[in-house]
C-alpha cells in the first residue's frame, strides 16, 4: 500500500474521494464475491413491497473498501483518499500521481480487469487552505448562497457544510450535480489548517459520469482524466454566487443602490421566483459591479484555485 506522498504541496488536494462501482461480469462477480481476502462485515435485512418477503443484503469488505450484491449485481464501494490514509482521514495532500497508484494497487490485489468495473457513482474535489486574511472559513461557507440558480442549503453530513443542486418538482433532490463545500480543517484539525475549504462535485447519474469521459475504472488510469475534471471544478466555481459585503465598487450612485440590494440574500431568493434571464441579468450586474474592484473575495478564491489546480497539472509522472 502507497504510505508516502509524493511531491507534496501543503495548499492543494485534488482527489477522487469517492467510487461506486458497478460489476455485471458473472465471472468476476464470483471471483471477488468469494476473494479470500474480503470478508464479512454487516447484513442488513429489507422488508420486500409484498410484505411479507425479508431480503438479506451481506456486505464484505477489504480494507474499507465494500462489496454487496443486489440485483445479481456486485456493487464496489470504494474512498481512495481514506485508503491512502488506512481509512483515518483524508486531509492531506493526496496527488493525481497517488490516486493513480492506488487505484493500480486495487487492480492488482484483486487481479481485475478495470475495463470490467463500471463506475456509476463519482465524487471529486480540492481542498484548499484559505488564508485567513482573506476570510474565515465559517464566513465564506455563510456567504455561498448559489450556483447558478440553485440554493446552498446546510449539509448535515459535516459541520460549517453547505451543499446545492437542483430539486425537483416532487421535492426531491436531482442527484444528477450536487455541489459540495465544507469546512474540512473543522472535520479534521490534527491533520490540515483549521481554515481549510473542501470544495467537491458529486454524481450518480451515468449521462453526467459519462460526460466526463469516465466509463470504467481504467479511465482514471489516465491522468488526462484528472486535467478535465480539474477544468470541471474551475467552471462550476466560477458560477458559485459569493456575497461579498467587503468590496467596494466602482459605481455610480444609482448602481450602488441596486449593488447594495443585491448584498442581501432575500433578494436573490425573491429573484427565483421570476424568469432565470432576470436571475442571470441580476448576477451579471453583481459580477459586473465586483470587477470595478482591483481586487474581490470572489476573484481572490478562483485565483487561489486555478493557481494551485495548475500547479497539479504539472506534477511529473
Amino acid at each position: 500500500m502507497v504510505t508516502h506522498i509524493l511531491n507534496p504541496d501543503p495548499l492543494c488536494i485534488f482527489v477522487i474521494d469517492y467510487l461506486k462501482l458497478k460489476v455485471t461480469n458473472n465471472d468476476l462477480i464470483k471471483h471477488l464475491w468469494s476473494h479470500p481476502l474480503i470478508y464479512f462485515y454487516s447484513e442488513k435485512e429489507t422488508l420486500l413491497n409484498d410484505k411479507e418477503t425479508i431480503h438479506t443484503q451481506t456486505t464484505k469488505q477489504y480494507k474499507g473498501i465494500y462489496f454487496y450484491i443486489e440485483n445479481k449485481i456486485l456493487y464496489i464501494k470504494f474512498k481512495p483518499h481514506y485508503y491512502f490514509n488506512n481509512n483515518l482521514h483524508n486531509a492531506n495532500d493526496f496527488h493525481i500521481i497517488n490516486c493513480i497508484r492506488i487505484l493500480k494497487e486495487f487492480i492488482n490485489t484483486f487481479q481485475v480487469n478495470p475495463y470490467d468495473l463500471y463506475i456509476v457513482n463519482i465524487e471529486f474535489g480540492i481542498n484548499v487552505i484559505i488564508p485567513k486574511s482573506i476570510i474565515c472559513i465559517k464566513d465564506l461557507l455563510a456567504q455561498m448562497i448559489y450556483h447558478n440558480q440553485n440554493e446552498f442549503y446546510p449539509d448535515k453530513s459535516h459541520a460549517f457544510s453547505r451543499r446545492s443542486t437542483t430539486i425537483r418538482q416532487n421535492g426531491k433532490i436531482n442527484l444528477y450535480k450536487v455541489l459540495k463545500c465544507y469546512a474540512k480543517g473543522i472535520q479534521y484539525p490534527q491533520y490540515t489548517d483549521i481554515n481549510t475549504l473542501r470544495y467537491e462535485i458529486k454524481s450518480c447519474r451515468k449521462n453526467y459520469i459519462n460526460n466526463l469521459g469516465i466509463y470504467n475504472l481504467n479511465d482514471l488510469l489516465n491522468k488526462e482524466i484528472y486535467n478535465k475534471l480539474a477544468d470541471v471544478l474551475i467552471k462550476e466555481f466560477e458560477q458559485i454566487l459569493i456575497i461579498d459585503d467587503n468590496a467596494k465598487p466602482i459605481l455610480s450612485d444609482i448602481k450602488l443602490k441596486h449593488h447594495k440590494k443585491r448584498l442581501c440574500q432575500i433578494h436573490w431568493r425573491k429573484l427565483t421566483n421570476k424568469s432565470k434571464n432576470t436571475f442571470r441579468k441580476n448576477i451579471t450586474a453583481y459580477n459586473d459591479a465586483l470587477d470595478t474592484c482591483e481586487t474581490h473575495l470572489k476573484k481572490e478564491l478562483t485565483n487561489l484555485i486555478i493557481k494551485k489546480l495548475d500547479e497539479l497539472k504539472s506534477v511529473p509522472f
